[in-house]
């Protein structure tokens, strides 16, 4: 009986693509990792619009972070939820630029104890100094030390 081309059959010459114990493990790895991007970018929106509201409809505690009382209690994990907290945060950061003008307006010595001059490798300097000799081949390999490290990644190409 002639074989049609839709047999199931396999071609004789074909070979058997043998299995790796590595393949569901990567799967798994491959689809949690697109998962948890998908449910990142989901919980950062969710996020934002939760905090608009707190924002909008809160009140706020003498330290300034902003409240909303839920109408009942929310469970989620091993606990439940009765309040959203926009909690309040403040960072100080010096205005370098304004630093820089008052203490040079204060004099040399106010302006070098701000901004003290800091040493830096320029390492093409090196290369000249191992071209006029200065530095050896071996004085080189000692500074210059290779460093290796590996990130994992799939590759979709």
């Amino acid at each position: 009986m002639p074989e049609d081309s839709n047999s199931t059959a396999a071609a004789p010459d074909s070979k058997a693509i043998p299995f790796d114990p590595i393949i569901p493990v990567f799967r798994e790895w491959a689809v949690l990792k697109a998962q948890v991007t998908q449910d990142t970018s989901r919980m950062n929106k969710l996020r934002d619009k939760v905090a608009l509201a707190v924002e909008q409809r809160g009140y706020v505690d003498h330290k300034g972070s902003q409240f909303l009382d839920l109408p009942f209690p929310i469970p989620a994990g091993d606990g439940e939820y009765v309040r959203i907290k926009r909690e309040r945060r403040v960072s100080i950061t010096a205005d370098e630029e304004a630093a820089e003008r008052i203490t040079k307006a204060k004099g040399e010595a106010m302006y070098r104890r701000a901004f003290p001059p800091v040493p830096t490798l320029d390492a093409d300097e090196l290369f000249v100094m191992l071209q006029e000799g200065v530095l050896t081949e071996a004085e080189m390999d000692e500074i210059l030390v290779q460093k290796e490290t590996y990130a994992f990644r799939g590759l979709t190409s």
